[in-house]
């Protein structure tokens, strides 16, 4: 999924001279998640990588595993976050500092709604950003497990 996104903006990005890395662990394991949630969560945090970033930048988003689940960030070298900015982050309609660099659009509502989805899913997401150098917001996601899933061969294919 990761990859079919990244493929996608990757033609949008290249209107403004910005560069796609698409990173994965070999031994990313399953994940519990809502595919059409994770998908949603992803146009955003890439999207908005897009619109926020500078011409002849770089977008990272890598995939990754730890001891609670699967991870997902979307990397940029935009502006980044002041503190101010960060603590209104995920609050509905919010309007941050940083403004689009090709004049796209902004409602101020797609990480509030990207918040709902993964929590739902039993997810966490959040934002890494020092002002100046960037922002990198990453997403948990759950790891598979049998004894509370049930039985693997009722899940589609893997998410990430």
């Amino acid at each position: 999924m990761v990859k079919r996104f990244c493929a996608y903006y990757e033609r949008i990005a290249a209107r403004k001279q910005i560069r796609f890395l698409s990173e994965s662990a070999v031994d990313v394991p399953p994940a519990w998640t809502d595919r059409v949630a994770t998908a949603a969560v992803l146009d955003n945090l890439i999207s908005n990588a897009v619109k926020y970033s500078p011409p002849g930048t770089q977008i990272r988003v890598q995939v990754s595993t730890d001891r609670d689940g699967v991870v997902c960030g979307v990397r940029d070298e935009g502006p980044g976050l002041s503190e101010e900015d960060q603590a209104k982050l995920f609050r509905p309609g919010a309007r941050l500092t940083p403004k689009p660099t090709g004049g796209e659009l902004s409602t101020g509502y797609g990480l509030a709604v990207a918040k709902e989805l993964i929590e739902r899913v039993g997810g966490m997401i959040w934002c890494e950003s020092v002002l100046g150098k960037g922002a990198c917001f990453l997403f948990r996601l759950p790891r598979y497990q049998e004894e509370v899933h049930g039985p693997a061969e009722r899940l589609p294919k893997p998410a990430l």
